[in-house]
């Protein structure tokens, strides 16, 4: 991102005209509102902004997401100013406890996550749980409100955040992992919330889960897939506990999948179903982090190593299955009108999904080549794509081509050591040099021995020349 000066960061400040602000607004609620948080009722935000009834801060930090995905580039300009004087205001008005600078802060963390400033997005999402939790956002009403849903919406948004953030950064989550309806109820489902009007309750709500909720209810797995992935890479874990602790948390996803009610399975016609509601792309994402969290827990069945534990195989077809399954619904995504995954995290699961790719591209069956090279194509098609919006899926990209070249040097590269978790779950923190036998030992990254290598893997469908796809920025 480029630096402006004080002048030209005001110059492009005073661009923002009452009709932009709507559009920017319009433009966040399009592309980002409901898939990584869901934190305002939509037709409540359109008519503050349109009736100037929000903060500056909020405004702007709202804004400076929306500009990311204007076509024009004088708007996308205007992204850095918009976020740095929401900073400035929020920074001001810290000591102003209240769920405005709660949402302001999670877009900023948002901004800072995809911008590649990991410091400010973990200190951005940690003020807003501070204020969440002095405001108590986890107690709602009996009767859903607009105010009280959009509480409970924040606080749980929140409280899938702090997961991300802390396993990017390698740090402990902030909110404990509560027995859901008892501390907190989850949200209702997102047709009756957007139903909500000013001054009233949904008097005859049930509180049905929608699809926010079971996201809720599935990043509850995120930790203990966390736990079991960095305990299996310290290495004292005999063959029989593992496979045990890989088979139980795989049976609970599973069953988080099959206890979904018949309109939030996966299928084509539910994806037309919730687009037909703008809701093709939250349906989508909840099913991208199903597979995205599945694959990280049989990730340790790929390591190629004798002996084998028992239900190895079986553990292998499911990892292989659960990234091939993201990377056709992440393509299904981008092909569907209102689908599309925009948000920073995408790119990180995308990297995981590839790197199983480039396990059975390398050390696959021959029948299984041309698809898995197809959906790897694909995937790093997804995130050139999604670069334009967030600079921080460079780094996914070269995450992704210092893997394939480990690949190609070792038999050992899908190995669960510390390198492996940095990769599969602190996608924030910079990758180590990593320690594994050559084979054989004379190959180097610069050697003529790994040019041929290559062209031998390429000549036999075995090998992506990512660079082909990785050309210079352009919107």
């Amino acid at each position: 991102m480029q630096h402006l000066s004080a002048q030209e960061s005001s110059l492009l400040l005073a661009q923002l005209t009452a009709e932009l602000a709507i559009e920017f607004a319009e433009s966040y609620l399009t592309h980002l509102d409901g898939l990584s948080h869901s934190i305002f009722h939509q037709e409540t935000l359109r008519r503050q902004v349109r009736d100037k009834e929000i903060g500056d801060a909020l405004l702007y930090s709202i804004c400076a997401l929306g500009s990311k995905f204007s076509p024009k580039s004088e708007h996308r300009a205007m992204e850095d100013p918009l976020m740095k004087e929401a900073k400035r205001l929020v920074q001001a008005d810290l000591e102003n406890v209240c769920i405005e600078n709660v949402q302001t802060c999670i877009l900023l963390s948002l901004l800072s996550a995809g911008n590649c400033q990991t410091s400010s997005e973990i200190l951005f999402l940690r003020i807003a749980i501070g204020m969440a939790e002095v405001l108590q956002l986890n107690f709602s009403a009996d009767d859903p409100s607009i105010v009280s849903e959009t509480a409970l919406r924040t606080w749980w948004s929140l409280y899938i955040l702090d997961r991300w953030c802390s396993s990017g950064l390698g740090i402990p989550r902030h909110l404990d992992n509560p027995h859901c309806p008892d501390s907190s109820p989850l949200p209702i489902d997102e047709t009756s919330f957007k139903c909500l009007r000013p001054s009233s309750s949904n008097q005859n709500s049930s509180r049905t889960p929608g699809v926010f909720a079971h996201m809720v209810t599935l990043i509850q797995h995120f930790g203990h897939i966390q736990g079991v992935n960095r305990a299996m890479a310290k290495g004292d874990m005999v063959p029989k506990v593992k496979c045990d602790a890989i088979k139980r948390i795989g049976q609970k996803l599973e069953s988080w999948r099959t206890d979904l009610p018949e309109n939030m399975q996966m299928t084509i016609q539910n994806i037309y179903s919730h687009q037909q509601n703008d809701l093709g792309g939250h349906f989508i994402a909840l099913h991208l982090v199903f597979h995205h969290l599945s694959a990280l827990v049989y990730f340790n069945s790929l390591e190629i190593k004798e002996p084998s534990y028992m239900g190895q195989e079986g553990h292998i077809a499911l990892c292989k299955s659960h990234a091939s399954s993201f990377s056709s619904l992440l393509h299904i995504s981008r092909q569907m009108s209102g689908c599309q995954q925009n948000y920073p995290t995408v790119g990180h699961m995308t990297t995981v999904a590839s790197a199983v790719l480039l396990h059975t591209l390398l050390f696959g069956e021959p029948e299984d080549i041309p698809k898995a090279r197809q959906e790897l194509n694909t995937n790093f098609e997804a995130l050139i794509e999604l670069r334009q919006y967030w600079p921080a899926t460079e780094a996914m990209i070269n995450r992704l081509m210092t893997f394939q070249k480990i690949c190609l040097l070792s038999t050992e590269s899908h190995k669960l050591d510390g390198w492996m978790v940095r990769f599969l779950l602190e996608h924030s923190l910079g990758l180590m040099k990593r320690n594994l036998p050559i084979i054989p030992q004379t190959l180097d990254i610069e050697s003529e021995d790994f040019t041929t290598r290559t062209n031998e893997l390429l000549q036999e469908g075995r090998y992506t020349n990512f660079d082909l796809f990785n050309l210079p920025q352009s919107f």
